[in-house]
Order: structure tokens, then sequence, then C-alpha cells
């Protein structure tokens, strides 16, 4: 005989599975939130950064530099931070809504690293800048040029993520630590 066909007719079902609607929520809300935060500090880097990079040509273009680079992993943050909300989320307890889902996704823990990553493309940016003008040879065409110094800053910040992952894997395999 079948177990349900034991079961008396007034008996509770099995329990149904916890309900996360409200951590979810709470997730939903936090990545909207973290994304439109990573959005303004993007663009507002960007136009201030570009300003100062336009109309100076001393110390004050570093920090025209940062800031684009601020604006270019801000935006490598928002695309990762875009991407894992698309996959899904993991609650506090490690599940993942929904149930299968594979890759990264978001959760609670990454929105501090996704909000810090912009302050390393204002680390990352002017190292490539300055990179760029110490060691090449005619490197007068790109100090005198704010386009060629904002793409090279962006680009340097929207990669600063990957630039130090990279260094500290080469720095691992030259000094075997």
């Amino acid at each position: 005989m079948a177990e349900a066909d034991t079961l008396p007719a007034d008996a509770p079902a099995a329990p149904a599975p916890p309900s996360h609607d409200a951590a979810v929520r709470d997730l939903h809300t936090g990545a909207r939130g973290l994304a439109l935060s990573l959005a303004v500090i993007s663009i507002m880097s960007f136009i201030i950064g570009r300003g100062i990079v336009e109309y100076s040509k001393d110390l004050h273009l570093l920090l025209g530099v940062a800031l684009v680079g601020m604006a270019g992993s801000g935006v490598g943050a928002l695309t990762s931070l875009l991407s894992r909300y698309a996959n899904g989320f993991e609650l506090e307890d490690g599940t993942r809504v929904p149930a299968n889902t594979e890759g990264e996704v978001y959760h609670r823990r990454i929105a501090f690293c996704m909000l810090m990553r912009p302050v390393l493309g204002a680390l990352v940016a002017p190292l490539v800048v300055v990179g760029i003008a110490l060691f090449f040879k005619q490197h007068e065409e790109f100090k005198g040029s704010a386009d060629a110094i904002t793409v090279v800053s962006f680009i340097g910040g929207l990669y600063a993520k990957s630039a130090i992952d990279a260094a500290k894997t080469a720095f691992k395999v030259v000094f075997r630590a």
C-alpha cells in the first residue's frame, strides 16, 4: 500500500520548501542601488575627469586621469554586476535563486567589492598613462592629446582589475611565492 493511502485525510501535507522571497527582494533592491551608484560614479568621474584632462597640463592632469580611470573601472564593475544580476542570486545560506543557476551570481558579500572597483581604476589609470609617457620615445603627441589620454585612462581603468590580477600572477611565477 502507498504511503499516501495510509495518512488520515486531515493530516498536514509535507512542509513547503522555505520561501526566500524577502531575501531575494532585498538582493534585488541592493543590486539595483549598487548599479545606480556605479552608474553615477562612472558618469560623474568621466565628465569631471575629462574636463580636467582637457584644460590642465600640470599636476592636476593626474587627477583627471584618475577620475577617467575611475569611470572606466566603474563601467567594468557595472557590467560584472549586471551579468551576475542576470544570472541570479545567492542567499546568505548559500541557496541559489533560481535553484540550478551556474556561474557567477549576485550576493550581498560582493557589493562592497563592486563599489570599490572604481578605486582600482583611479590608481591604475595614472600608472598606465605615465608608463606610456615614460617608455615610448615619441610620447609628446600622446601627452599633448586630451583625447588620447582620456582613451588610455578609461581603458586602463576598465582593465584595472585584470591588470592587477595579471601582475599578481607574474610575481607569483617569477618569485615562486
